[in-house]
Parts: C-alpha cells; structure tokens; sequence
C-alpha cells in the first residue's frame, strides 16, 4: 500500500502539540514560547501526513519588515534566518526536509523578497545537504552545556552592572543594547530582544553606562536546559564577566553557543565543568554570501542558539 499524501500546511497554534514533537523528537531544546514565537515572527511550514505533521522549516527574516532601496539591499543586506529543519524520525529519508527547503528557497527567489540573504546554522549531518543547495562556510561554533551545575556565587560583582530587565521598552540602556547587538549580528532583531528581555528579565544583564555599554547578555529557558545567548561583548574581560554573573542567576542545566574564535571564553567554561556538545557552522547562500563575515565578528561572544542566530 501506498504511504498517505503529503501536503504542505502552514502549522498554526493548533498544532502546537505536533510542533512540540517535532523538536523533541530532535532532543532540541525548544519549548511552548519558542514555537508561538516563531509561528508569529517567523515563515513556518510544514509536511501534513494523515492527521501527523512529519516535517517542519522556518524562515525568519531579519529584520521584521525591510523596505531597503536597491543599494541597500546590496551593500547591508537584511537576513532570511533558515532553522527548524525538523523531520520526525520515522518519516526521515523521504525527502522531506529537501522538499521543505526547496519551498523555503523559492519563496525567498520572489522579487519582494531577494533583499533578504539566505542564513542558517548547519549541524556536522545538514552542512553536505546545504553545500549541494548552495551554500558556503562562514564561520563555526559549538555547543557547550554543563548538566549539573548549581547556582555559583560571584566573588567580586561589576561596579558597572546594569540591569535590563522588566516590560518598560523605555529603559535608558535598550537602545544602546539594541544597537550593539546590531552591529554584531548584522541586522536588526528588536524584536527578538525585546522578547528575551520579557522572558528571562533576571538574566538580562549588561556592563557600564546606559547609552554606552560594553556589552550585554541575554537568555531563555528551555526544555533541556537554560540557553544563554546572545552574549555580545567589546573583549575577554566583558564576556566573561557577563557569563560569571548570568550563572550565579541559573540552576540547572546550561547551554552556551560560543564562536571557535573565542578560546579565552571556551577555556574560562571548560575549568568551571562544561562541556563541549556538538559543532555548528553557520552558513550563507549565493553570491552576496561574501556579505556575511568570514571570521566571527569580534563582538560575538555567543550566539542566540541555531534557530534564532
């Protein structure tokens, strides 16, 4: 017997539950809020078996809404962030996740949406699929978790710690962190901030003077484990005082997406008992790819995990 038709959907709230699978069936680290985030911020598609979502893909396009001139779209290109390239495990190998990338790919060829540059963040398993669609390296970075770690205590806290949390978009230091996580990532994502900022506001942290700090650090919590990231800093000392004081407001479990560049942090978790898990090397497709930084740029000292950049 013939397996059932597969037809593409636009997953809704309804499907959270089957959502919800597709990520766990992945081990990622997804939870509720992740997905209604992405539902509502993000271009989400899906493979529908019978009643059964199989597959799943989102396209989150940075920022928002763009209306670049021409110029612009060649000279600072927003970004189309590709992620959730999710297919339940007894449904792989029939081409789901191509077909789904495909319509991806094709839906960022229409004129309205060519300012957009292709990105996203390929496991060691996805990075041959994505070279054969044509994409090409820019830079790696790899997962670093501790599973058992308790709350630490900072011995000496910042003078020049700031906090950012709370609902009040009005704080004198947002736009100062909006700015910086800019010019790191390439591309505006308020949007995204503003919603990690909601969160997790304990978590959010930064260091020096409203309208000019040195950096900051944001987090979220997770299914598995507590993500920490975006972490955006001016040098060593900044990052890892950042991450010091992010962990003395964390129990449990921690993930930490930091660049191969950033040995002196990589170094600084590893003797307080992380882990490194598994790499990442994130990618861009076509010819503006060159647009994208070959080399981590310096002020990334932690992404925001592979669904988000």
């Amino acid at each position: 017997m013939p397996p059932p038709a597969t037809s593409l959907v636009e997953p809704t709230a309804a499907d959270m539950a089957a959502l919800l699978a597709l990520s766990q069936a992945a081990h990622w680290n997804q939870i509720h809020h992740d997905w209604a985030w992405m539902l509502a911020n993000g271009r989400t598609r899906a493979l529908r078996q019978a009643d059964t979502l199989v597959a799943s893909t989102l396209v989150l396009p940075w920022p928002p809404a763009a209306s670049a001139t021409r110029s612009d779209q060649v000279a600072s290109p927003s970004l189309a962030w590709i992620s959730m390239v999710l297919v339940l495990p007894e449904h792989r190998g029939q081409g789901h996740a191509s077909r789904l990338l495909q319509e991806s790919l094709a839906w960022l060829e229409q004129p309205s949406q060519r300012h957009l540059l292709p990105v996203l963040d390929a496991t060691p398993a996805g990075r041959p699929v994505y070279l054969k669609l044509g994409f090409s390296d820019a830079w790696s970075f790899t997962r670093w978790e501790h599973r058992t770690r308790q709350r630490s205590v900072v011995t000496e806290g910042a003078g020049d710690l700031l906090e950012v949390g709370g609902t009040d978009a009005s704080h004198p230091a947002r736009g100062a962190l909006y700015e910086l996580d800019r010019q790191a990532f390439g591309a505006n994502r308020e949007t995204l901030l503003d919603d990690l900022i909601h969160r997790a506001p304990t978590l959010a942290i930064a260091l020096g003077q409203a309208h000019a700090i040195r950096g900051f650090s944001l987090a979220r919590p997770g299914r598995v484990a507590t993500q920490l990231g975006p972490l955006v800093a001016q040098d060593a000392a900044a990052a890892i005082e950042l991450v010091d004081q992010a962990l003395a407001r964390v129990d449990g479990p921690v993930f930490i997406d930091i660049p191969n560049a950033r040995c002196e942090l990589a170094t600084w978790l590893a003797h307080r008992g992380f882990s490194a898990q598994r790499p990442f090397t994130r990618m861009a497709l076509g010819r503006r790819a060159r647009s994208l930084e070959s080399e981590c740029p310096a002020t990334v000292w932690a992404v925001a995990g592979p669904e988000l950049g």
